[in-house]
């Protein structure tokens, strides 16, 4: 159990940021170098200084959707929450309940304002099935679920209750394709500015698409004492163009720098010759990167897989003083964040 022990790092409460620094851009950013094993600070206002011109930026188009809710199964019960995490059929959502033991077969959750949902089963030891209705005439399904969810901020900023700043601050500037239940963060630093900058020393940009669902945020899982739970599957899709830009950048001897862990596992998967579906890679120490050559991503949460897709980039010894570092430059920590670039 030693080796697992490692992705569990002591992060101090006050190191997770609870807000965003404004603008974005003046976050910090760790220069993390593998060639020569250095480490220095920037910010991302400045990462267009690291970038050369034939690099490319590849970036998460998906968006955020308001998914968390919270309700009662009756006016005397105590309040629960549900987060929707794909939707099966039409109004019949796959979620996580808390706390799910009271998530029972056909009670019903009251969201308020007509909204409602009933328990159609339990699914393994993690997830309910609900079916959500609508208790009066009026506002159609679709439009009461847009009103009643919330951004679906991780439980460590603020215990997850999103908030008008969220529906800002939470979604990305390329947000385009509805479906994600958390946010690909390492975007979240980038404004406008910024890509202008980006574009003016040559570095061209492109888009996939991966809808970012438990696999972001749930803990590492360990199967018999001796190897990881692979993380939940997403669904994914990379235009043929983003790979014969990935070519014709590799064969000018540029760089593909993926932005953010998401980024990394669509192109990843893509490398296996399927463009769009649903992934299971997981990537780990050991893994041989096909697709990219540098990365941005925030610092992430002790216990998640994103840490060792990170290790498998920068190797354990590396990843270890690249997160000391940042600990001992007051950082700030995970989704609302500093974050590094790894090269």
């Amino acid at each position: 159990m030693a080796k697992f022990q490692a992705y569990f790092y002591e992060l101090p409460a006050e190191r997770i940021a609870q807000r965003p620094v404004y603008p974005p851009h003046n976050a910090k950013m760790l220069i993390a170098e593998r060639k020569n094993r250095t480490l220095s600070s920037s910010s991302f206002l400045s990462l267009p200084e690291y970038l050369n011109e034939g690099d490319l930026l590849i970036f998460n188009d998906t968006k955020v959707i308001p998914a968390r809710f919270f309700g009662r199964f009756d006016s005397s019960d105590a309040e629960v929450e549900v987060l929707l995490i794909e939707e099966s059929r039409e109004g019949t959502w796959r979620c996580l309940g808390r706390p799910l033991k009271r998530f029972r077969p056909g009670r019903a959750i009251d969201f308020g304002d007509g909204l409602q949902a009933k328990v159609l089963s339990r699914i393994g030891d993690k997830e309910v099935e609900l079916l959500f209705f609508t208790a009066s005439e009026g506002k159609p399904l679709i439009t009461l679920m847009q009103e009643k969810g919330i951004m679906p901020i991780p439980p460590y900023i603020r215990n997850g209750r999103g908030d008008d700043a969220d529906k800002r601050d939470y979604q990305t500037i390329f947000a385009e394709k509805e479906g994600s239940i958390a946010a690909p963060t390492a975007s979240l630093h980038f404004s406008h500015e910024v890509m202008q900058k980006i574009k003016e020393v040559g570095c061209k940009s492109e888009f996939l698409t991966l809808h970012v669902s438990t696999a972001s945020f749930l803990p590492l899982g360990i199967k018999d004492g001796a190897s990881f739970v692979p993380p939940d599957e997403e669904h994914f899709s990379v235009p043929e163009s983003v790979i014969d830009r990935i070519k014709e950048t590799k064969a000018r001897a540029g760089r593909v720098i993926g932005v953010g862990t998401t980024v990394v596992r669509a192109l990843e998967s893509a490398a296996r010759g399927v463009l769009s579906g649903s992934t299971k890679l997981f990537i780990q120490p050991g893994y041989k990167f096909r697709m990219i050559d540098a990365l941005i991503t925030n610092f992430h949460q002790p216990g998640t897989t994103h840490l060792l897709l990170v290790e498998a980039l920068l190797g354990r010894e590396f990843l270890d003083e690249a997160y000391r570092y940042a600990l001992g430059n007051s950082y700030r920590f995970l989704s609302y964040g500093d974050g590094m670039l790894i090269t």
